[in-house]
């Protein structure tokens, strides 16, 4: 079984690993060029191509109170022919103004795959959460269109203790026909990302989002309003790294609003 975890501190306003650990395949990195940034940008290293059958994985994430973590992958998530099944589950925990982004690679259930991933998240009054999934068909290059077994992925959102969002993602393509009408048609790829951020309007992040996909092409897509502070997005597209670069450049963005507000704090609480 593969594990780590990570725990933020703060040293002189800036996000620094408090603690963290990890056991083979994985390893923890910090990226952050710019040590003056407030957002502590971490890498998950892995030296396995992916899942293999019976690999199950358990991750921890805590976000202190006053942190920032931007959570990031090294490649692609390929889940191979796991007869019996493979798994992952990761709890994560955003305390008081706390900052959490995570936005994986693409995930890509070759034919034959198992999966089932958990994500359990918990919110205090006044954490932010930018999360991303991007899911594709499987190998469709080497003819492998919705030819994994079933693909399963839970996420569930608390705040303050209460439910606010649940996404279950359930693919099982011998009960289904994806590529019909009303499913995924002609597309091979689809998205989601939810954006939950009590100092910025819920609004502005979806037109900000909407301007942003529509400069893409061959995607469908649509923005839904969850809270005055929370939307989540849903798109379907034809390529991976089409969506994960869209994905990326919106969460930059929206670092970057979570970078700003913090050193004007800093800088308010220097002078």
């Amino acid at each position: 079984m593969g594990q780590y975890s990570i725990e933020t501190g703060l040293y002189q306003e800036r996000t620094i690993l408090k603690d963290t650990y990890f056991t083979p395949p994985f390893n923890v990195v910090e990226i952050r060029e710019d040590k003056t940034n407030p957002l502590m940008e971490v890498m998950i290293m892995s030296s396995s191509p992916g899942f293999f059958n019976l690999d199950d994985y358990k991750i921890e994430i805590n976000v202190k109170t006053n942190t920032l973590l931007n959570l990031q992958t090294q490649s692609y998530h390929r889940v191979y022919d796991t007869p019996d099944g493979a798994r992952q589950e990761m709890k994560v925990i955003i305390e008081e103004d706390a900052y959490f982004s995570h936005v994986p690679h693409p995930s890509v259930p070759h034919k034959g795959a198992i999966f089932e991933s958990k994500n359990n998240i918990n919110l205090a009054k006044n954490s932010v959460l930018i999360w991303g999934e991007i899911l594709a068909c499987g190998r469709k290059l080497n003819g492998e269109s919705f030819a994994f077994t079933k693909y399963s992925s839970l996420t569930e959102i608390y705040r303050e203790g209460k439910l606010f969002y649940k996404d279950n993602l359930y693919l099982k393509p011998s009960a289904v026909d994806f590529k019909t009408l009303g499913q995924y048609e002609t597309f091979t790829y689809q998205a989601n990302l939810v954006s939950i951020d009590p100092f910025h309007s819920a609004k502005d992040r979806m037109v900000f989002i909407s301007t942003v996909l529509d400069e893409e092409e061959d995607i469908l897509f649509g923005v839904s309003q969850l809270s005055e502070d929370a939307c989540a997005l849903r798109v379907l597209g034809n390529s991976g790294e089409q969506l994960f670069s869209a994905l990326k450049k919106i969460q930059k963005q929206l670092d970057k609003h979570a970078n700003a507000l913090r050193k004007k704090e800093i800088e308010l609480k220097l002078v």
